[in-house]
């Protein structure tokens, strides 16, 4: 019990704690009491004093104090009146009443309002410690579930952070290879089922990248596949996939899409990257292999497919759709 309410004194040294006393006699006596538990204790003589303390403290540290402790026999503002403007502003304020008040409308008031405890005066030190005991007992659990869930969710944001970092490509933003090889092998296995019943997917390649490279430079070379890459994000359809296979080379996976309407987005998308002012180079222009799944194919076969279609693009004279 003893190491107990040792560690109860060694945390309550860092609570903020607001007392609100109108006797000048009570309060000199229980101030220097609750300063044995509490150092940083700020003290009031009426409710309204409290108020506008409670009020200041509260802006000027963007936190609330961890304890209230207040009479109810108060001029200007009483106890009750007072609970019920901390609970309404902080409705997880702790406070404590000491009255000698035993009127059961009075207690039965404190309670609805949501007041932690109640003691009353004249005051038992056995008591008293003991319900301040009480107190800390629960802001310390308070706090430290508090700053559990707090670390909790900063592990849960970073994991997320570090997950998207590792499916997103670090220059485009879009998905990468890694994601789009496990988004692959997901697709195979639920193609012929009722989730899936046909896919696509639709290469294309920058046409001529090396010469925009060799001319302009990496930095505008890099800025002309961040823009596609934005091009392609502002116009596929949610179900379908985006992501750099490598280099200047680009897919996207049409999930639930025949030949003939991924061919149709392909030429939309070929048109508008060549209808697009780019920065410095001012026209690009890219060639597209389009593949649409067999019954018995798998990865391999249908990736050869759509990556032959884009080679006949381009011997073809690039610019192109091809299927």
């Amino acid at each position: 019990m003893l190491n107990n309410i040792k560690d109860l004194l060694i945390f309550s040294q860092n609570l903020n704690v607001l007392f609100v006393e109108d006797n000048y006699d009570v309060k000199v006596q229980l101030f220097k009491l609750f300063n044995n538990f509490f150092p940083n204790i700020d003290d009031a003589t009426d409710g309204q004093i409290a108020l506008e303390k409670y009020n200041k403290f509260n802006e000027e540290n963007d936190k609330f104090y961890d304890l209230v402790i207040t009479d109810i026999s108060m001029p200007k503002l009483n106890g009750i009146e007072l609970s019920k403007r901390l609970i309404e502003k902080n409705p997880n304020q702790l406070i404590l009443v000491i009255s000698a008040h035993t009127e059961s409308d009075k207690l039965l008031e404190l309670l609805n309002i949501g007041i932690y405890k109640f003691i009353q005066k004249p005051i038992e030190y056995e008591i008293l410690v003991n319900t301040l005991s009480s107190v800390i007992s629960k802001i310390k659990r308070e706090k430290t579930y508090l700053e559990l869930e707090n670390k909790y969710k900063e592990i849960k944001n970073d994991n997320i952070i570090l997950n998207k970092l590792a499916i997103t490509d670090n220059l485009t933003s879009i998905y990468n290879r890694r994601y789009i090889d496990n988004k692959l092998f997901e697709c195979f296995q639920n193609i012929d089922s009722y989730s899936l019943q046909h896919l696509s997917i639709i290469f294309l390649d920058i046409d001529n990248f090396k010469s925009i490279n060799d001319t302009y430079g990496h930095i505008i070379g890099d800025k002309v596949l961040i823009t596609i890459a934005n091009l392609l994000k502002s116009n596929i359809e949610n179900k379908n996939i985006v992501g750099r296979w490598g280099g200047e080379e680009f897919i996207i996976i049409c999930e639930n899409q025949d030949i003939k309407t991924s061919c149709i987005l392909a030429n939309k998308i070929k048109d508008i990257i060549a209808n697009h002012h780019f920065d410095k180079v001012e026209t690009v222009t890219a060639s597209f292999g389009v593949a649409s799944y067999k019954k018995g194919e798998n990865i391999t076969s249908l990736i050869q497919k759509a990556d032959y279609n884009l080679y006949q693009a381009k011997e073809e004279g690039k610019n192109r759709v091809y299927y």
